[in-house]
């Protein structure tokens, strides 16, 4: 007697070798691979996703007669697959892995929102698959690439880059202001991964630069957002504070980077990266040039408001043999998850209130009010077009000014 019909072992074979060649395209960077390729390996995650309450998982991979060894990349081992459970975990390792290429591809070609979905999916998936591995029974050895806790770290790792990515495309769109929020979420997304765990040395210093950087472009950003968006009075001693709150951190950020390449064991492609950051920082460095001031000074200044738009990494699905252990029965949310996907929607819209909306477009009127002055400044406009617009963009101005005083006063 086998545990699954002869259909359907068919089935999970060819879901198997589906996954495989989906694994080898990934390992060569092959970017031939869609969204129905990922749909395959949930649909083979959903058949092996059932409760064996005491069967013998052994037995039953045996007759399924499917690659019964995974390739730990990290250990750089064989390791036999010997419970269904962490079969489940491969799967969705392969399946994270595939959103964080198709993230990639999408961040080259400035594809923002899609980069921004399929990192978050892969931070969900990563999750999911360290729930899989955690629920394994039989398994005498789960190597390191699919330990729960590393599966966990990459979720983390995720989130954090899709934050990353969310930040980059406010800032690109020139809504300064909230892209200085997101900027602070980064950070402390970052630092809540470094106490999560113990890193090793390299892992830990790289961690602590990033959230002292991240946290300097927060304030830089708030203080160019302050500056940009008034053409009247600025409170210039709270954006000077900022500047120099920003580059406390980005210092702090330079030094921990420089101080890697000097007592750390790196590798080439390590010091290339190290050496990118501190080429960006320098360059920070030279946009801030504002007075240092001493730590019991800075520490006085507030830093900007973090916003995390990147929903929590939860696993949108768990193995059911938990239902056996613990008698917790999950909520399948596997298409629903995957119909958003495709729709191209992040589960949480981005909460970008009609104050921070107003404030980037005040700043982009400020600019161009800017702009048309230099222009007339030089002589490359007419008098009469340079009275029309600036009338325009005055009044437009004013508009945005009394909607922000009567939000003001709600």
């Amino acid at each position: 007697m086998t545990f699954f019909t002869e259909e359907l072992m068919q089935r999970i074979r060819y879901l198997h070798f589906k996954i495989k060649h989906l694994e080898d395209a990934l390992e060569k960077e092959d970017e031939r691979f869609n969204l129905d390729d990922l749909n395959l390996i949930l649909e083979y995650t959903k058949i092996l996703n059932i409760n064996y309450k005491n069967e013998n998982h052994k037995e039953i991979l045996k007759d399924l007669d499917i690659t019964p060894n995974f390739f730990d990349p990290l250990a750089k081992k064989e390791i036999e697959i010997q419970d269904i459970m962490f079969e489940g975990a491969r799967a969705l390792w392969v399946m994270a892995k595939a959103y964080s290429q198709l993230s990639e591809k999408y961040e080259e070609e400035e594809e923002w929102e899609n980069a921004i979905i399929a990192m978050t999916e892969c931070s969900k998936i990563y999750k999911t698959a360290a729930y899989f591995s955690a629920a394994v029974v039989y398994q005498k050895e789960k190597g390191l690439t699919l330990d729960s806790e590393n599966l966990e770290l990459n979720s983390e790792e995720s989130r954090i880059l899709a934050q990353s990515l969310a930040a980059i495309r406010e800032e690109n769109n020139n809504n300064i202001y909230f892209s200085s929020k997101l900027y602070a979420g980064l950070s402390l997304l970052s630092k809540r991964l470094f106490y999560l765990k113990k890193h090793e040395e390299k892992k830990k210093q790289q961690i602590r630069a990033q959230f002292h950087y991240d946290m300097g472009k927060a304030c830089y950003l708030k203080a160019r957002a302050s500056l940009e968006s008034s053409i009247t009075s600025i409170n210039k001693e709270k954006v000077n504070k900022l500047q120099q709150k920003a580059l406390w951190y980005y210092l702090k950020a330079k030094d921990i980077w420089e101080d890697m390449l000097k007592t750390l064991t790196l590798s080439n492609e390590e010091k290339e990266n190290i050496e990118l950051n501190l080429s960006i920082v320098t360059e920070n460095l030279k946009e801030n040039d504002v007075e240092q001031l001493e730590y019991d000074e800075i520490k006085r200044i507030q830093d900007p408001e973090p916003i995390i738009i990147i929903p929590e990494n939860l696993a949108p699905f768990v193995p059911k043999s938990i239902i056996y252990l613990t008698k917790f029965v999950p909520k399948d949310l596997n298409i629903k998850r995957f119909k958003l996907y495709q729709k191209k929607k992040l589960e949480e819209k981005i909460p970008y209130s009609k104050k921070e909306r107003l404030i980037d477009k005040k700043a982009g009127v400020v600019r161009t009010i800017n702009e048309l002055k230099l222009l007339k400044e030089n002589n490359e406009i007419e008098v009469d077009k340079f009275a029309e617009l600036m009338e325009k963009y005055s009044t437009k101005l004013k508009m945005i000014d009394s909607a922000i005083e009567k939000l003001a006063k709600k």
